[in-house]
């Protein structure tokens, strides 16, 4: 890891799996949200290498919010568990 968008992109990177991880355990997530995140830390951590410092800084801040907005929804309820 050379620079600090590396460690970055890749905290949020394995923290979004984690996450992921954990909700298809309980639950069939989305992997819509999940692909947005990786491929913002990817785009985050070029521009970051590149001399995009402020734009990939944006960029990883609202990938971890939309992090922190998936960690935070509450698990679906089945319908067939209520039968």
């Amino acid at each position: 890891m050379d620079s600090i968008f590396d460690a970055l992109s890749v905290m949020l990177f394995l923290s979004t799996t984690g996450l992921f991880i954990v909700r298809l355990r309980h639950e069939s997530p989305p992997l819509a949200p999940y692909l947005v995140i990786a491929l913002v830390c990817m785009v985050g951590n070029w521009l970051g290498n590149h001399g995009g410092g402020i734009a990939a800084v944006g960029l990883l801040i609202a990938a971890a919010f939309l992090t922190l907005h998936l960690a935070s929804e509450p698990y679906r309820e089945d319908p067939e568990e209520q039968k």
